[in-house]
């Protein structure tokens, strides 16, 4: 860290360098560069964080498996533009629905009834 007195010795020197006129000009000089410098580095920093954030949010997409669409071919499902999820919801969709079968007391191999 620099301290009091290192800031005493350097302001004396400039003093020295470019004596008590031009010093001012050349400290707000000093100073717009400086802020330009914050500026750019602030600028920067809400860019590069603006680019994290655009890639967290976005779900990656990536196309579907040979497989599902080939199911989706045979059954006629249009897969072009279509995610895996799309395909697969509408293969679910298609496929027909057959009703459960009743549960029957079954019947052990020795002839008897079984407790289910």
């Amino acid at each position: 860290m620099v301290g009091f007195d290192s800031l005493l010795l350097i302001g004396i020197v400039a003093l020295l360098l470019f004596g008590p006129d031009k010093l001012p000009q050349y400290l707000r000089e000093l100073g717009k560069i400086y802020a330009e410098i914050k500026k750019a580095q602030r600028e920067f920093e809400r860019e590069l964080n603006q680019s994290q954030d655009a890639l967290v949010s976005k779900p990656v997409v990536r196309p579907p498996s040979e497989k599902v669409v080939g199911i989706a071919r045979k059954m006629g499902i249009a897969t072009e533009n279509k995610t895996e999820d799309q395909l697969l919801s509408e293969i679910a969709a298609a496929v027909p629905r057959q009703p459960a079968a009743p549960l029957e007391d079954s019947v052990s191999p020795q002839g008897g009834k079984k407790d289910i």
